[in-house]
């Protein structure tokens, strides 16, 4: 992995995984093979009729019923199901284990992910894209339940889920920090001509993401912004026409329009990488002293 020669600055707070879930999912699995094994013991101390068939049958409306060969087939049967069980719940274990092994440094200019002797620094101002996200039952719901970062697309997210001990604490200072450490910048760029881009990802993806997973795998759009215009899907607009920038609560999107009340950007927050960093860059903007409007060429792809 790279790492950065530039100073971390002061620790301001570490975040380690919370240890409850392995230890019950562990546990849990322990108990059903114990008890698979005692259900096989069981063969052994009492008397067991190895003919005939046994039917099993469930109380209730849609009562289920089981057949079996014999008593003994029964209690095989029976055995292999909770070991099946807790097979799945051993491999659930090592799956988070391995999940919840990083701890998090947080630092005044950069963040640390941290797996035993390994210690993965990257400075805020290295970040382009920021990607926050939900999952899992809070997928549909708007909550932020991940924080992944990367310098580029070239190199893998960093991912962080709300299993960690104090997320929502962690992920507000990353965003705060990282906003404070970027800003300028990005403000630094676009005063001496240069172009800034953010990613964005289509709503339809998004969603389509929201239901199947895999949410680190995204193609993205880019957003481009100069200190005189912002180009997205092919328009290009002058910052001078740009009016307003909303961002709704209640139905998370971000809502840029210009002069004439037309949206020019429309999108679900989580959707545009970055996204603190852009209202805010887009604030500074609105707010600084409006520059002559030149008409210029198309920016270059």
């Amino acid at each position: 992995m790279q790492s950065s020669s530039q100073p971390a600055g002061q620790l301001i707070a570490t975040y380690r995984h919370g240890k409850a879930f392995l230890i019950f999912t562990l546990g849990f699995s322990l108990f059903m093979l114990g008890l698979a094994a005692f259900v096989l013991y069981l063969q052994t101390i009492l008397p067991v009729a190895d003919t005939g068939p046994v039917i099993v049958e469930s109380s209730g409306r849609r009562g289920m019923t089981m057949q079996f060969s014999s008593q003994s087939m029964m209690i095989y049967c029976t055995a292999a199901f909770l070991a099946f069980v807790a097979a799945c719940m051993f491999g659930i274990y090592l799956s988070q284990r391995k999940l919840r092994r990083p701890t998090y440094e947080v630092y005044e200019h950069g963040i640390a992910q941290v797996i035993g002797a390994q210690k993965d620094y990257v400075p805020y101002v290295e970040i382009e894209d920021l990607y926050l996200f939900g999952s899992g039952q809070t997928a549909t719901s708007g909550l932020v339940t991940n924080v992944a970062w990367r310098r580029n697309a070239s190199e893998p997210f960093r991912r962080v889920t709300a299993s960690l001990k104090g997320f929502e604490d962690f992920q507000l200072q990353v965003r705060e920090l990282y906003v404070r450490e970027r800003l300028p910048v990005l403000l630094n760029a676009l005063q001496a001509g240069s172009a800034v881009t953010f990613n964005c990802i289509g709503t339809g993806q998004l969603w389509f993401k929201r239901i199947v997973g895999n949410f680190l795998s995204v193609t993205t759009q880019p957003l481009r912004l100069t200190r005189n215009h912002l180009e997205f899907q092919g328009r290009q607009v002058p910052v001078a026409q740009l009016r307003s920038v909303d961002l709704n609560a209640w139905t998370e999107k971000v809502v840029i329009k210009d002069e004439a009340g037309k949206p020019v950007l429309s999108a679900v927050a989580t959707a545009i990488m970055s996204h603190d960093l852009l209202l805010n860059t887009l604030d500074a903007l609105l707010q600084a002293e409006p520059t002559p409007y030149v008409p210029s060429a198309p920016l270059p792809a």
